[in-house]
């Protein structure tokens, strides 16, 4: 058994499909399987059972999981440590964000913050602001921007206020609002982001709670998208306040329940059981200045009651 053998069962585990992991490897799909195959016989275990063309842990698997992340986890910092001892900015850091995220705050600022640091390598993994955290506490990503729930083990920073917005076509009977209510939603086709976006589970809470039954007629991984859609007058999108409507023939207002704005805080986040090299957490700490000068959604702080502020 080598750590290759370990990297690739965990990789399956976390993708739920040999093809997925096989891409995130960057190897082939029958040299993962026959590895994995080899780490089967090795053990005299069966770690993965097929559920059509995805696959699960077996029970026998689950121990064998969690031991492995531990492992490889512990070889990284090793790994990360001995990298740091030879001095200066030199490593790469993963961050998990989502496409928004990523569009209108990372890329202006790694843009800049990368100019001096040519020995830094940042790579970045696009998923929703709740996943992001949980990629984090998987340990697939260093940082994660994030939203919290307040039940993870992960330390973090706050950054800037989050908003779920409303957008509608310019001649839409509700585009003269300044605030937009939920209730207004009632009968209204809505485009919203999937599951796994901090917007989407705040949405779906809040309609839970106010018994508003929204309509969803169509889930996208990219608010541009639900953007080009209300442009067309094909519905009501529910977007947060990170994406970009310049040049958008849309009207964009604040979305209210209980004359409460809906929104939360984005977080950057780690895990503070795994080690972070030291420019991470001057990554960090530039990050914080740079949004609290500058952040997306900055203009709907005068329209809308503020998001409460939590503690850190």
């Amino acid at each position: 058994m080598d750590l290759r053998h370990l990297r690739y069962f965990v990789t399956v585990a976390d993708t739920g499909a040999f093809s997925r992991a096989a891409t995130r490897l960057r190897i082939t799909q029958p040299a993962l399987w026959r590895q994995v195959r080899d780490l089967e016989r090795e053990l005299g275990v069966r770690l993965f059972e097929r559920l059509g063309r995805r696959v699960r842990v077996t029970s026998a698997g689950e121990g064998l999981l969690l031991r492995s992340r531990e492992l490889l986890a512990g070889v990284d910092r090793l790994a990360e440590h001995a990298q740091a001892m030879r001095g200066g900015e030199v490593g790469t850091l993963s961050i998990g964000a989502s496409p928004q995220m990523i569009q209108n705050v990372l890329a202006p600022f790694l843009s800049r913050y990368l100019k001096s640091r040519p020995g830094v390598d940042i790579e970045l993994i696009e998923e929703g602001a709740v996943r992001a955290a949980e990629l984090v506490e998987r340990g697939e990503v260093q940082l994660g921007m994030a939203v919290r729930s307040g039940h993870d083990r992960l330390e973090g920073r706050r950054l800037f206020p989050v908003r779920v917005l409303a957008a509608v076509a310019p001649r839409h009977r509700l585009a003269r609002r300044a605030a937009i209510d939920l209730t207004d939603l009632e009968g209204e086709r809505v485009l919203a982001l999937r599951r796994g976006f901090g917007t989407r589970e705040l949405f779906d809470g809040a309609c839970r709670v106010a018994h508003v039954r929204a309509h969803v007629i169509l889930e996208a991984g990219d608010p541009r998208t639900l953007i080009a859609l209300v442009e067309a007058g094909r519905g009501v999108g529910i977007v947060p306040s990170t994406a970009a409507f310049t040049g958008r023939r849309v009207h964009v207002a604040p979305l209210l329940h209980a004359r409460t704005s809906l929104g939360t805080w984005g977080w950057v986040v780690w895990d503070p059981r795994r080690y972070l090299p030291a420019f991470a957490r001057t990554l960090i700490d530039e990050l914080i200045e740079y949004t609290h000068r500058t952040y997306p959604g900055r203009v709907f702080e005068r329209h809308a009651p503020p998001v409460a502020r939590p503690k850190e």
